[in-house]
């Protein structure tokens, strides 16, 4: 056996250990399904099976666990307990419920990890670490495919959709912008793939033998490019921090290995994503196979390079490791360099016939004439935004028509400026310039360094919609966690509650911020057991850095920087909500158990309180389970017998949707009103439903009242539910239709006065919001007959 010197040995080893790679094969199937059928359809059935085994497994392995209890895991299960008994208080259960057991199942994986995990503190998380990145891989590998051949992601897809409607009607790309993946969120995707991308990262940098090193050099590839072509700019800034943490955490000896590895990385995954997104993220119509050849080749390339410089070079890479400080400024100082002149560095542009372009440009108020160079006519529309267009997603047109000799006001108010240029025939558009006497400016065309979809992601990027309404998004999660700051309103409350605070109407479930999402739904203990989740994780692994290497996972650097990452892309991003992306995360959180854990002392854990925690812990899952279990059969029961009588058991047994039966009952109760006990059980169920603040039930039990004849109590709910889904137009069509077909049934001018109450409420909203809500034609001509305004 041949042996290369350096300071971890690398053995020269073909053969295969066949008991390991079908363990892998296998594991990464059924944690690829667990992950794919976490989803809305099926999560109930994957989290009641995931509880089932935990449960057996635990007591089937109590030591082994019971000796793993590390602060990180009980922190983490502490927030996940809050999340858990949010769900019995939430404003919609339903929400919560839907929310929870995608976060259970995920904990069950942990779970999992913690009981079956094997290996001495060099090895322990090595399987998991390679289970994670491997299935990222495959999850990236499909997703490229579904935008390139499909020869592989068709019949994935299809056995998928044996299990679940969430992949039906999916498309792989964003036209012109970036790969959507089979997920169809791309920034939560790109999320996923980083943690595959540290992962590989740190199993390259201590595989043992090339086999090894071939196969987590793939997996690094794949991840990477498969982040790169979903280019979240979140992501992008995250992963560029997690790094960071790495290298300063990874050991002295290393670090040149590192960073050579990361920029052979960089290298090949950009010369192949230029070559994809120029040719592979139009309309996907027919088989493109541009994008497999180049995961393919670059992949076979970037084996070979690497097998070159590891084997041939390594000892020379090493004589560097003194100079580190300076290799990493100076590579920071050509990165940066590098970006400023990828954004500057423009020239002309091809189009084909059909084609358009958008560009931004940020200059001051004005009237401007436009000069476009090209050797066929083009055609503009020019669009203004100010902040409100920014936050509100809109803009004002303030020029139309031929491209050159185009003359256009800047408003006072604008931020930025969009050109969409359009041709009829094939074009080379060489420059666009404007100017108004004393000012001047361009609008960038080609970008010479950067690949298109990355050009177009760009454009604004100083007034860039999504980051600005992430602002909003934030500000008005903060209006709802004040509602109920200590334990908050219940997992789920962002969607249920985010329209009653909106100054104009949008549609989100969550507040892409993860810190602001645990204030709303689970209050300041909620967030305080998040981030000491993340605090004591962090501290174990700086404290395991400070033994000697051999006592410590190789991995813990990497583990640092894909902490790192995944707390700071929870800041802008809706990561720890997602169903695809928990799964992962998770078992991300199980490696640095595993790895770190007892790094943090636990000398006053004795063994007679681990085993009351373990229990507690087991019997919260079973006693969660059983909850599921009536909540499962509940909704098995109203939808095979539609029957009263099953809807009022449904009530008993279901403790999460029990408001939605309710709904249910009395909705059909209104067919039934001659029934004096059926007409009886409604109105205590009404009683109780209205004092629920809900986007849904309120307008119901309005319907209801008004078809009892008691009108007062139906307008009280008419303005509650208008005054709950107040910024929604929807809302107010809604509420006037209902009371306009009550005044048609009985000619009741009650009905005429209170809808004047109604629309007084709507002018007030309008005048003091930035949003405006209009009514439809139809709507607006049918109240001005009766005189409403």
């Amino acid at each position: 056996m041949h042996r290369v010197s350096h300071e971890t040995t690398l053995e020269i080893n073909t053969k295969l250990d066949i008991k390991k790679v079908i363990l892998l094969v296998f594991g990464v199937f059924f944690y690829f399904m667990l992950i794919a059928l976490n989803g809305v359809t099926t999560a109930k059935n994957i989290a009641m099976t995931c509880i089932v085994l935990a449960v057996i497994i635990v007591t089937h392995t109590w030591s082994t666990i019971k000796n793993r209890l590390s602060v990180p895991f009980m922190m983490l299960t502490f927030w996940v307990i809050l999340n858990g008994i949010s769900t019995f208080y939430a404003v919609s259960g339903k929400f919560a419920l839907r929310s929870f057991v995608i976060m259970l199942t995920s904990y069950t994986i942990i779970i999992f990890a913690l009981c079956l995990a094997n290996g001495d503190k060099k090895t322990i998380g090595r399987g998991i670490s390679t289970l994670i990145s491997t299935t990222t891989a495959v999850i990236g590998f499909i997703s490229i495919d579904f935008m390139s051949s499909r020869i592989i992601s068709t019949p994935v897809l299809k056995f998928l959709g044996m299990f679940t409607r969430d992949f039906e009607n999916i498309i792989p790309v964003e036209t012109n912008i970036r790969m959507l993946s089979i997920f169809q969120t791309p920034n939560v995707f790109a999320s996923c793939m980083g943690i595959g991308v540290f992962l590989s990262l740190g199993l390259v940098m201590s595989s043992q033998n090339i086999k090894e090193r071939i196969h987590n050099i793939i997996c690094l590839f794949i991840n990477a490019l498969s982040f790169l072509l979903a280019f979240s700019m979140g992501g992008s800034g995250s992963i560029m921090i997690g790094f960071i943490i790495y290298l300063i955490f990874e050991r002295k000896e290393k670090k040149a290995r590192l960073i050579v590895l990361m920029i052979e990385t960089f290298i090949f995954c950009v010369i192949c994503t230029f070559e994809i997104s120029s040719t592979s993220f139009g309309e996907w119509t027919k088989p493109i196979y541009i994008p497999i050849i180049c995961l393919i080749v670059g992949a076979f390339l970037f084996v070979l390079t690497d097998i070159f410089i590891e084997i041939k070079a390594l000892n020379k890479i090493n004589k560097f490791t003194h100079k580190i400080p300076i290799i990493v400024t100076s590579v920071c100082i050509i990165l940066f360099s590098f970006v400023l002149l990828a954004v500057n560095l423009t020239g002309e542009i091809n189009l084909k016939a059909g084609d358009s372009i958008k560009r931004s440009a940020y200059p001051k108020a004005g009237t401007y004439t436009l000069s476009v160079e090209s050797d066929n006519p083009v055609n503009v529309v020019i669009q203004s935004q100010n902040k409100e267009d920014i936050i509100m997603h809109t803009s004002t047109d303030i020029y139309n028509g031929a491209a050159n000799g185009a003359t256009f006001t800047v408003p006072q108010d604008s931020i930025v400026i969009y050109a969409i240029f359009t041709v009829n025939q094939d074009t080379v558009i060489k420059t666009a310039k404007f100017e108004d006497g004393e000012n001047t400016g361009e609008f960038p065309l080609g970008y010479k360094l950067l690949p298109n979809f990355i050009a177009n992601r760009i454009q604004g990027l100083f007034a860039n919609q999504n980051a600005i309404q992430r602002f909003v998004f934030f500000e008005d999660g903060i209006k709802i966690f004040k509602k109920s700051p200590i334990i908050g309103l219940g997992m789920g409350s962002y969607e249920n509650a985010i329209i009653s605070v909106q100054s104009f109407f949008y549609e989100t479930k969550y507040a892409h911020n993860h810190y602001i999402q645990s204030l709303v739904e689970i209050g300041v203990i909620g967030l305080i057991a998040f981030v000491a989740t993340l605090l004591t994780s962090f501290i174990s692994i700086v404290l395991c850095l400070k033994k000697p290497e051999s006592e410590t996972s190789p991995l813990i650097a990497c583990l640092a920087g894909l902490l790192v990452f995944m707390a700071v892309h929870a800041s802008v991003e809706v990561i720890f909500s997602i169903y695809f992306y928990l799964p992962i995360a998770f078992l991300g959180f199980a490696v640095i158990f595993l790895c770190c854990g007892e790094s943090i002392s636990t000398n006053w854990f004795k063994e007679g309180l681990k085993n009351i925690v373990l229990t507690f812990i087991t019997l919260a899952i079973s006693v969660y389970g059983v909850f599921l279990a009536c909540n499962m059969y509940a909704s098995y029961k109203v939808n095979k017998e539609l029957q009263f009588s099953s809807l009022v058991s449904a009530i008993k047994l279901d403790k999460f949707e029990w408001a939605d039966h309710m709904v249910s009952y009395v909705y059909s109760a209104m067919n039934y009103l001659d029934d004096e006990y059926i007409k009886s059980q409604a109105d205590k169920y009404v009683k109780r439903l209205e004092k629920l603040n809900s986007n849904t039930i309120p307008i119901i039990i309005a319907e209801y009242y008004f078809s009892t004849d008691r009108k007062e109590d139906g307008f009280n709910m008419i303005e509650k539910y208008v005054k709950y889904t107040i910024s929604n137009p929807k809302t107010w069509e809604e509420a006037f239709s209902i009371m306009l077909l009550y005044y048609s049934k009985t000619n009741d001018y009650f009905y005429i006065d209170k809808m004047n109450e109604l629309y007084k409420i709507l002018n007030k909203w309008n005048s003091e919001n930035i949003g405006k809500i209009t009514m439809s034609e139809e709507m607006t001509k049918v109240l001005s007959e009766y005189n409403i305004a």
